[in-house]
């Protein structure tokens, strides 16, 4: 909230908060409260005239709720896979799937994504399989390197994939 509230203090303007509900979030270990099963996503411009991009028809798409149907501020996503930590783990890594539709919903290919605090690199890794440039900043070298291992990864997958369109055209 106080995030929210300090965006708007300086001028922002916010369009959406999405509700992220963390299918099977981890337990609460210490019972003295209810389990953390919601992450708010707040989607925001940076001033009432500012332009912004909107790829309805990607979200309409999808099939949360179905295929056709209106995207909600609500997304059913699950956690990590196991494959995504494959390099680390990172204690608040987020799934692909998320950043995926982030990404789409606000974002155009070509465009340059931002995330100040990278971890692990999701942002970096979908961005890169989403034709998107990324731009990241990341304290801990530990995370960093798990980052780097990762989008290199995507990186040489990409080029795998283009070999095999090239190849199936000629």
């Amino acid at each position: 909230y106080s995030v929210g509230f300090a965006m708007q203090q300086i001028g922002f303007v916010i369009l959406n908060d999405i509700a992220w509900f963390k299918v099977n979030p981890p337990p609460n270990l210490s019972c003295r409260y209810f389990t953390h099963a919601t992450e708010t996503i707040l989607w925001a411009k940076k001033e009432r005239r500012a332009r912004y991009y909107f790829n309805y028809e990607a979200m309409k798409a999808l099939p949360d709720p179905a295929p056709g149907k209106q995207m909600l501020s609500l997304w059913r996503i699950p956690p990590p896979k196991p494959w995504e930590k494959r390099y680390g783990k990172h204690p608040t890594q987020k799934p692909e799937e998320l950043l995926e539709r982030i990404i789409l919903a606000a974002s155009r290919r070509g465009d340059l994504i931002l995330d100040p605090f990278i971890g692990s690199g999701t942002t970096a890794v979908v961005a890169a399989r989403l034709g998107r440039r990324c731009v990241g900043f990341e304290l801990e070298s530990s995370y960093l390197e798990v980052a780097v291992k990762r989008v290199k990864d995507e990186l040489s997958a990409a080029k795998k994939r283009q070999l095999v369109l090239e190849m199936g055209t000629e």
